[in-house]
């Protein structure tokens, strides 16, 4: 039975599918044990991976068929929040890949890693710039030393050994420079992907696809910011309403949602649903922006309508600034262009 960890035995007919059979594997400390991970100069093959984990071969309509999902690690969204999500159309989640017809890819899968620092044990894949290889250290005898000493393979060598034991106590094999290193739940689970009908979703298709969602109107965001500003029962009410807000319509109420209540920013900073609709909303940008910048974004973006419009005209006009009002009068008119979003449609 499969388990959830990045660090599995690589499967020899996956490494013969994607032509790694000869790459070398070697151990990273991860806890108190070494694991093995497959390091190559194949930079294609590595993105040929990377694509299959996470570009989605389901729409909104295609994987509410499926039955049980597996979700990559290190996911942005939190599980109870996917599971709930896929709960509503009677798909399960397993920690057993192998038991899975569906997967939840993300982007969150990979990191550029460099100058020795640690292998996080949730990444499925990084870059490696500027490492190197060990097979072991003089005058051993601390755990750590006997851990590498011990293992078949050569060792890279991290910030975790560094920490213990003096670099030239290390016996350097080889330095690896710009190489990828590919985890064998990522190979594994690639070729599962490439061979059978095991498909992927992303996670921004399974949370629009939720019933649950909610689109900020007036009474919304009136209620959020009361609730914001009061006690923590309703803050942490405020805390489960946020993520499941719709950030694809009514960009003038996020707008003003962001101008009236960044105080989340910090506030939830450790809540991992909330950080994430932070960051896919936009929310810090829209923040600080102006109206009259929110106006032209939406515009640059064929997102400007009479609704936004009409909402966010108003607060630019107040900030209109004119001078030499004893000798002149002045009269303020929308631009042509934009007039076309004060005319009301006629029925």
């Amino acid at each position: 039975m499969a388990n959830k960890s990045v660090y599995q035995d690589f499967n020899t007919d996956a490494l013969t599918h994607y032509g790694l059979d000869n790459d070398p594997i070697y151990g990273v400390i991860a806890g108190s044990i070494v694991e093995d991970v497959l390091v190559t100069q194949d930079q294609t093959t590595y993105e040929k991976i990377h694509s299959s984990l996470t570009v989605p071969t389901e729409s909104g309509n295609t994987f509410i068929h499926k039955k049980k999902a597996f979700i990559l690690p290190k996911c942005s969204v939190s599980q109870d929040r996917l599971k709930a999500a896929l709960k509503e159309h009677k798909i399960t989640v397993t920690n057993d890949y192998t038991q899975a017809d569906l997967i939840v890819g993300h982007d969150d899968i990979i990191m550029n890693l460099e100058n020795g620092e640690n292998i996080p044990s949730t990444n499925m894949m990084n870059k490696l710039w500027n490492y190197e290889i060990t097979s072991g250290a003089s005058n051993a005898g601390s755990p750590l030393h006997v851990l590498i000493d011990s293992h078949p393979n050569n060792v890279i060598v991290t910030s975790k050994i560094t920490e213990k034991i003096r670099y030239y106590n290390l016996n350097i094999e080889d330095s690896l420079y710009d190489q990828w290193l590919i985890t064998g739940l990522a190979i594994n689970l690639a070729h599962l992907i490439e061979t059978t009908d095991l498909s992927v979703v992303d996670t921004e298709t399974i949370l629009h696809k939720s019933a649950n969602t909610m689109i900020m109107d007036e009474q919304l965001l009136a209620d959020l910011k009361l609730q914001l500003s009061s006690g923590s029962d309703d803050r942490y009410l405020a805390s489960k309403v946020i993520p499941a807000i719709d950030y694809t319509k009514n960009y003038h109420l996020l707008w003003q949602f962001a101008q009236d209540c960044s105080s989340i920013l910090h506030n939830f900073n450790r809540d991992k649903d909330i950080q994430y609709w932070v960051s896919q909303s936009n929310f810090v940008k829209f923040e600080r922006r102006s109206a009259q910048d929110m106006i032209l974004w939406l515009e640059s973006e064929d997102k400007l309508c009479k609704t936004t419009f009409r909402y966010l005209e108003p607060i630019v006009r107040k900030q209109i600034s004119i001078n030499n009002r004893d000798l002149y009068t002045f009269k303020v008119a929308v631009k042509k262009e934009y007039q076309q979003y004060l005319k009301n449609s006629i029925k």
